[in-house]
């Protein structure tokens, strides 16, 4: 009934839990509003009921939000670039995953899970690099993802951190969400339309064609009643959808998997909130934005110095001057101008150098140089390994944090989606009872792994010259430990690409025995001829010699 919805304890929850999250953080959505003004402007309003209605504060520095744009696309190539088979799926058993019908099946998997990311069927990585800009720079942000069944897509989106709130449980993990959104009504009741029961107010505002932006929550946190193994109707995660209007329960379902993702770039034990390099960046940004004002401000006052005056009368066309024009009263008799410009100095004393100073310590900030470097010709390939290195090594702890906080579990949950939907055929049988992991396959590990393949190509080569002293050098090599360390080497090489070392040695045992019968029949030739030959000299002398 309706008025069980009204006033439901469960939508006062999530209205008084958003108020609560809301308020821990206050401390950190001033310096947010600081850092969406000089580096993000495409974000803003934390502390705004509507945070589209917030006012547009124009940076008089490019610098800062190229840097961090810059840092945002380094991210997005090395983490979770579509030209890159970013990830893989393996169990925690190395010999299984190397057995060849359980590796299959990891590719086969892992290319099911990648495909889903593709635009065609998904906003992901659109969705990602607006993820990574926020965690460039605020150190947090906030993504959600569900399968639009009637589109039949799935709908990834990266929300702002103006509309999102969330706790931590006693491990660090993120464990409840709180979004406060706003629709037309409209919009609220195509949005909601078989997901739940709206006020009918809106029902009629929407006849109407009222455009006044209704409020609504999204509470998702741990369902406190659910218990893994037990037939019931609950899942792990709770799911309530709540309208302002007379607190009103739209909604209460579940989820199997967290649908909210609050990636964050640096954490300390116990925290909330991160920080990104966005903050590290912010004192510079601030100083090369009130340069870039004194400069601004001075070079109005020697284009359009203020004028002095000895009276009102001296200046009879109220304070304004044009090119050509005559200014009666400009001067006197005696010929002395009764007109000068106000001196107010002969500069603010700022140097370009000192602004470069400024700026450099915010691309510093962000890893500029880099995030340029990347892409520039005449490069060579160990060059390349070397800078990729570099970004790994200033990236490790925080890139880490990023794919388990967000492309682990998004992978995970997708998984997981396509499975309960029938998209992926089960695993060997072996491979029952044990879970499933990502492998984590980014640009700069790649080049790690590719140094390695080149480090086993070298140790090759060199041993080449010392076995024609000693063929025990290659002696000791093992074909099979070399050839599967090279594809280890090479993770984006699919692994149906390799035989098993079992097949491999029925190959080379049925050749060998080939190669055997081959020797045999050529070695029985000549015997097979001179019997013929015999036998044709026995005939000849008139049946043979007794």
């Amino acid at each position: 009934m309706d008025s069980d919805r009204k006033n439901h304890p469960a939508a006062k929850d999530a209205l008084e839990r958003w108020t609560e999250l809301k308020q821990l953080r206050g401390g950190h959505e001033q310096d947010w509003e600081d850092i969406a003004r000089l580096i993000r402007p495409q974000r803003g309003g934390f502390a705004l009921s509507d945070p589209t209605g917030r006012d547009h504060v124009k940076a008089l520095s490019s610098q800062p939000i190229l840097a961090a744009s810059s840092f945002a696309a380094g991210i997005y190539s090395g983490l979770t670039n579509p030209a890159n088979r970013w990830f893989g799926l393996e169990t925690p058993d190395e010999d299984l995953n190397a057995w060849q019908p359980m590796a299959e099946w990891n590719d086969i998997a892992t290319a099911r899970v990648l495909s889903s990311f593709r635009p065609a069927l998904s906003s992901f990585y659109s969705a990602t690099f607006q993820c990574y800009s926020d965690i460039a720079a605020f150190g947090n942000a906030a993504a959600y993802d569900e399968l639009d069944e009637r589109e039949r897509k799935f709908m990834d989106v990266t929300l702002s951190l103006a509309e999102i709130v969330w706790d931590i449980d006693a491990w660090g993990r993120v464990s409840e969400v709180v979004r406060k959104f706003t629709l037309t009504p409209r919009r609220a009741l195509a949005f909601f339309a078989g997901r739940g029961d709206l006020p009918p107010k809106i029902n009629d505002l929407a006849d109407k064609g009222d455009q006044t932006k209704l409020v609504f929550y999204h509470h998702v946190m741990n369902d406190a009643d659910w218990r893994p193994g037990r037939v019931s109707n609950r899942k792990p995660w709770k799911s309530v959808y709540v309208c302002d209007e007379n607190c009103w329960l739209v909604s209460e379902k579940g989820y199997e998997e967290m649908p909210y993702y609050v990636p964050r770039w640096d954490v300390d034990s116990g925290h909330t909130i991160g920080t990104g390099p966005g903050f590290i960046a912010l004192a510079s940004a601030r100083v090369v934005q009130q340069m870039e004002h004194a400069t601004i401000k001075a070079a109005q006052w020697a284009s359009d110095p203020a004028l002095a005056a000895p009276s009102r009368e001296d200046w009879p066309l109220h304070g304004h001057i044009r090119p050509g024009a005559v200014v009666y009263g400009g001067m006197n008799i005696r010929g002395q101008k009764m007109l000068a410009p106000l001196q107010m100095g002969n500069g603010i004393g700022l140097t370009d150098a000192e602004k470069a100073k400024k700026v450099e310590e915010v691309k510093e900030a962000f890893h500029y140089a880099l995030m340029t470097v990347q892409g520039r010709t005449g490069l060579t390939p160990q060059e390349t390994l070397i800078i990729e290195e570099a970004k790994m090594r200033n990236w490790a702890p925080h890139s880490d944090r990023i794919m388990e906080e967000y492309a682990a579990k998004k992978v995970e949950r997708r998984f997981r989606m396509l499975w309960r939907a029938g998209q992926i055929p089960p695993p060997p049988a072996e491979a029952s009872g044990l879970p499933l992991g990502m492998r984590y396959q980014s640009a700069a590990s790649m080049a790690m792994k590719a140094r390695e393949g080149m480090a086993i190509t070298q140790f090759i080569g060199n041993l080449a010259p010392l076995a024609q002293t000693d063929p025990r050098y290659l002696q000791r090599l093992d074909p099979d430990a070399v050839i599967e360390a090279l594809h280890e080497a090479s993770p984006s090489l699919p692994a149906r690409m390799l035989r098993s070392r079992e097949e491999a040695d029925q190959i080379a045992q049925a050749q060998q025995q080939a190669q055997q019968q081959t020797a045999m029949l050529e070695q029985a030739g000549p015997l097979a001829g001179g019997v013929k030959d015999l036998a044709g000299a026995e005939a000849a002398m008139g049946g043979g010699m007794e």
